[in-house]
């Protein structure tokens, strides 16, 4: 991965310059010269010694403004050495610690006239503070101080900021330490009692005394372009939209794109310019590539290398030869390709910012259709043109870095494994904005467009930027044609072995819910070794493997899975909204922290530019796309208030063919390419009338407003008993019939009546936990059919819509119970070996294992088999109905055996079991094997003074105090009878 490296050079104009431009930086780092910096993941790379460079372009621009001369330069705190401040020189600088009684410090720039300034560029760093945060004032007599910028703690080395032009002899910037940056959600939801000390030790910053490190402070009296770093790509920010540079620049302050010159074929290898500029003061950017030094990870050190260049297609697929050459070296054809490893995954993109490759310029101009030379002096923060302008080429390099990524990068690595015989899943972003990107872009080359969702918790009901990431993926499949949704699933952080199937449901379901239908664990280590629970990858992963406590008993949540996945990749995907989110920040970004705004009840997929421009048409009033899709309405959210004249186009002509469009008209093109009075005719055309051609505009209304004005009810809508009774639905549609999943997303049971838009389909629930099929309850509508459904807590089941009928309505007969018996203690319980707990006990009474005053029974981890002897009546069949076994609670897995028979294994409520065919008359023998979780043994064995450990495991897992899971089984056991109806 490469950056963009630059030194200035200033010259006077209207004398021959004969010189060697400096050297703009080598080393590795995220810019210019700043040293790379290791992560809470590992130590300092060990590619942040290598050297790199090469040249790409010299450019000058003359300058708008004379450098103003500077009279002094004083601290408060510490002597200053002000010649390091103003070098170029981000790795080197003066270190200034504040009073004891303070923790501020300040510098201040005198002037030796009057001067103007509008802009900043800082490089600070802290000890002792998790950041910098810094205001800047101004002052004539350095008695009366006005604030003129506030200036937040930036991620990146380096930082420049805009502010209104403000006039003075003296300027003061305070810097202050930054409050603690909010851990991400994903390491906040620990498991109870876990270890994170240290992880949060170090993820917190470190305990140092406070000083501040200031390698870099000049002030500006040009215009400059505010968050050039990010904006230039060497960092990421969440909406670009939302830091453009004020556009109240001081006059004549700006670069005047006619005044810059290309000197690329003027200077030597060795770096000689031989120029003579025309007069003024003028700036020579030297202008070239280095290293961003990121390296693949995680892995091992022999294995750890730098990333490859994702922006340049050559260097991507060189690289994919040489590391699918290496497996189908090691492991034959026999077994690479078709058989044996028979896919390549693209894991989540969390490497940061590349904003260089050696062909950038000229894709540029292919792609943008203009040439870039006049303002490549924007990309290191000086404005030209105008602040408008600039910012506006600025979009347009950050499109074609976003563009070279998913065109040279994912869809090369695609066909790599093509090549070979490979099947292609691809994730994108997962995270907020790890990167640039389109996340729907990157992931259409994929035969499985896949996305992550972490394992949330009982903190929270989910993360929304995992819930949009799923829906760019399902939309990727679901318009492209892939139809397999694959997802990254139940990932977490500090939870170590925390979970059981009954707890890992409802996030599934949530996937399910949101269009995936292939599940990819994370993570599953390989264990060599026999001593549970094993290895983990550091504190990440479900730890889903062969030692897991409850591993023997996993099929049938297994087999919840698959049928699940079977069912839903049935028929076509039905949505009413096609979502356009915009062309600024992809779907994990804009919906990073916020809810999608689809009223619920109402399907819909995401689309982007280019499926606006390549992928939908008009038929019957409906958009549609190649693959099948088709939708009602085109939704203008998320960044769309901006967009480029050609989407702008092209939804003009599909409303004008029939289309019907809702949201808002967008203010302008972000792109520099675009004409403005242009883009304002598109606009005022498409958005002059509610009416255009043969389709309509909703231009100020919202979805809801236009469904009901469309005569469009929801395709999934149900009662509610409680104020938050909630229940999630997606539907597919078969040749011959429908299928909706519907989930309870509440830890209680629900009674609800729920509305599916189909009509003439006689309802069948299916019990994907079970297998069974049963007839629903119905009854016709207008919205279409209502159906009766009892959901239990975090149940779901698949309401299937196959058979016609013209009945308006239909009751099923429901099943009378009659409770037959109560099995009370004693029950004999016999534990797992070498886990800690006697052989044998006898229990009076159900109670769970954490309750035990015998320590071995109270962190016990691993599976114990109850025994239970019991009388039948023999007239418990008069009534000829079904035996039902009934567990009532279980922690965590239950596999039941019956008179020797094994009857089935339970992992969720309810747990209970037919058990007609096993039970008889007379005497019964009863046998509950029950598997609970790692958790106890290792609070167990973190106990103080503990001389023998049962656990072995790679990282720190669990306090002494940590609070202990409810084990074993926990009833009551129930016998009842199901009168046949």
């Amino acid at each position: 991965m490469k950056k963009l490296v630059w030194s200035s050079t200033r010259v006077e104009g209207g004398t021959r310059f004969r010189g060697v431009l400096a050297q703009p930086p080598v080393n590795t780092g995220p810019i210019q010269n700043a040293p790379m910096t290791g992560s809470i993941l590992g130590p300092r790379p060990k590619s942040s010694s290598l050297s790199f460079y090469r040249d790409s372009v010299v450019v000058a621009y003359k300058s708008p403004v004379a450098a103003p001369e500077i009279a002094s330069v004083t601290a408060s705190a510490s002597k200053l050495d002000a010649a390091k401040l103003g070098d170029g020189d981000v790795a080197n600088g003066v270190t200034l610690t504040p009073p004891a009684e303070s923790k501020e410090v300040w510098v201040e720039i005198a002037y030796a006239q009057p001067t103007l300034v509008q802009g900043l560029t800082m490089a600070v760093s802290a000890s002792g503070a998790p950041g910098v945060t810094a205001h800047l004032a101004v002052s004539d007599d350095e008695k009366t101080w006005r604030t003129i910028a506030e200036i937040p703690a930036a991620k990146l080395a380096l930082h420049t900021v805009s502010f209104a032009p403000a006039k003075g002899r003296f300027f003061r910037i305070t810097l202050s330490p930054a409050p603690p940056t909010p851990l991400p959600g994903i390491f906040t939801n620990y498991a109870p009692g876990a270890s994170v000390d240290k992880l949060l030790a170090m993820m917190a910053g470190l305990a140092a005394p406070l000083s501040y490190q200031l390698q870099e402070l000049v002030l500006h009296p040009a215009a400059t372009v505010h968050e050039a770093e990010a904006k230039a790509g060497f960092a990421i920010a969440p909406d670009y939209y939302a830091i453009a540079t004020k556009p109240d620049a001081a006059p004549g302050t700006a670069v005047d794109a006619s005044n810059v010159v290309i000197l690329t074929d003027r200077m030597q290898p060795d770096g000689t310019l031989d120029w003579t500029p025309p007069p003024g003061s003028w700036v020579v950017l030297r202008l070239g590539y280095s290293l961003v030094g990121k390296e693949n990870h995680p892995a091992p050190p022999e294995a750890t290398g730098l990333e490859v260049d994702k922006l340049n297609r050559d260097h991507v697929r060189d690289y994919l030869n040489r590391y699918l050459a290496l497996y189908e070296t090691a492991l034959g054809p026999r077994l690479f390709g078709k058989r044996g490893v028979n896919a390549l995954t693209i894991d989540s993109t969390e490497i940061g910012a590349q904003n260089w490759t050696e062909n950038i310029l000229t894709d540029f101009e292919r792609l943008r259709a203009y040439d870039p030379s006049p303002w490549l002096p924007v990309l290191t923060g000086v404005v030209v043109g105008g602040p408008q302008e600039s910012d506006r080429f600025l979009w347009d390099f950050r499109r074609t870095v976003a563009e070279l990524l998913a065109v040279n990068h994912y869809a090369e690595i695609a066909a790599a494994a093509h090549a070979r015989g490979l099947v292609n899943y691809a994730e994108a972003l997962e995270d907020h904005r790890a990167s640039f990107g389109d996340d729907m872009e990157m992931r259409r080359y994929a035969d499985l467009p896949m996305a992550a969702m972490w394992m949330y918790g009982t903190r929270r009901d989910s993360y929304p930027t995992y819930v949009a990431d799923i829906r760019g993926a399902a939309s990727v499949a679901h318009i492209y044609g892939q139809n397999l949704v694959a997802a990254e699933s139940l990932t977490s952080a500090v939870q170590p072995w925390a979970y059981g199937p009954r707890q890992l449901k409802p996030v599934i379901d949530l996937e399910f819910a949101h269009g995936v239908n292939r599940i990819v664990m994370h993570t599953s280590v390989h264990q060599p070794v026999e001593r549970p629970p094993g290895l983990s990858l550091f504190v990440f992963g479900q730890f889903m493997n062969r030692l897991e406590s409850w591993a023997d008993d996993a099929r049938p949540w297994i087999d919840y899975i698959a049928r699940s996945s079977y069912l839903l990749q049935q028929g076509r995907y039905v949505a009413d909204v096609a979502y356009f989110y915009g062309e600024e920040a992809p779907l994990t970004g804009v919906f990073g922290e916020k809810e999608i705004d689809v009223p619920q009840g109402h399907g819909f997929d995401f689309v982007n530019a280019g499926v606006i421009l390549d992928r939908l048409s008009v038929d019957k009033g409906e958009l549609v796309t190649p693959s099948g899709m088709r939708y009602r309405v085109l939704y203008l959210g998320g960044t769309s208030r901006y967009m480029t004249l050609p989407v702008l186009r092209k939804i003009r002509d599909l409303v004008a063919q029939g289309a019907v469009v809702v949201g808002a008209r967008p203010l302008s093109s972000p792109s520099l390419a675009d004409d403005d009075a242009r883009f304002q005719a598109v606009a005022d055309e498409l958005f002059g009338k509610a009416q255009h051609g043969a389709g309509r505009v909703f231009a100020h209304a919202t979805l809801a407003e236009a469904f009901a004005s469309l005569d469009l009810p929801p395709d999934f809508a149900y009662s509610k008993p409680d104020a938050d009774t909630e229940l999630l639905a997606l539907h597919r549609m078969l040749e011959r019939g429908d299928i909706y999943f519907v989930s309870n997303r509440r830890d209680r049971a629900e009674a609800v009546t729920a509305t599916f838009r189909v009509r003439g389909m006689a309802p069948e629930l299916w019990n994907a936990v079970t297998g069974e099929i049963t007839p629903a309850d119905f009854r016709m509508t207008e919205a279409g059919t209502a159906v009766a459904l009892k959901l239990g807590a975090y149940e779901s089941r698949f309401v299937v819509f196959r058979e016609p009928t013209d009945a308006p309505s239909r009751t099923v007969a429901k099943a009378a119970e009659t409770d037959l018996a109560t099995l009370s203690g004693p029950w004999t319980l016999s534990f797992q070996g070498d886990r800690g707990a006697p052989k044998q006990l006898v229990q009076d009474e159900l109670a769970s294992w954490s309750d035990s005053p015998i320590p071995g029974v109270r962190y016990f981890s691993g599976s114990a088999t109850y025994t239970k002897s019991f009388a039948l009546p023999p007239d418990a069949y008069r009534n000829r109905g079904r035996i039902v076994l009934d567990l009532g609670d279980v922690r965590d897995v239950a596999e039941i055996r019956l008179n020797g028979r094994t009857l089935a294994t339970l992992w969720m409520p309810p747990f209970e079991i037919d058990a007609t065919s096993a039970i008889r008359s007379g005497q019964n023998l009863l046998e509950v094997k029950v598997a609970n979780l790692w958790v106890n043994r290792l609070i167990g064995d973190a106990q103080p003074g503990v001389t023998k450990k049962y656990t072995f495991t790679t990282i720190p897992t669990y306090n002494a105090d940590a609070p202990l899971r409810l084990s074993g089984l926990l009833g009551p056991v129930r016998i009842r009878q199901v009168a046949v109806p």
